[in-house]
């Protein structure tokens, strides 16, 4: 995909910004984490889904299916699964937590 390297790079990017946040606030009691959750059934995802699967000649379902089996327990993580991450990260008990990045993936299966 012609378009992979630039958002590949800045997602990278975002990594760089988040930790040099968490060098500087940290004096100030400022935490800055990413969390990655990879496919999330969202809106947006669906229409990615959408996408290609009229490229590929595939039912939506199908790329959801292809999607769920990157993922050890075989289904793509809730947006509530990454909320209640991000809940515990903006609370006192992660105030320790600085300049991490956190997969929820479930743990990958490839």
């Amino acid at each position: 995909e012609a378009a992979g390297s630039a958002y590949t790079s800045s997602k990278h990017g975002l990594l760089g910004l988040m930790r040099s946040v968490a060098v500087d606030g940290g004096p100030h009691n400022v935490t800055s984490n990413a969390v990655l959750p990879g496919w999330v059934r969202t809106a947006m995802a669906d229409r990615s889904a959408e996408a290609e699967a009229d490229e590929r000649g595939l039912s939506v379902d199908e790329i959801w299916q292809e999607r769920a089996a990157l993922y050890a327990p075989g289904r793509v993580p809730t947006a509530d699964e990454v909320a209640h991450l991000i809940a515990f990260l903006a609370s006192d008990e992660a105030r320790y937590a600085n300049g991490a990045h956190f997969l929820v993936d479930g743990g990958l299966s490839a």
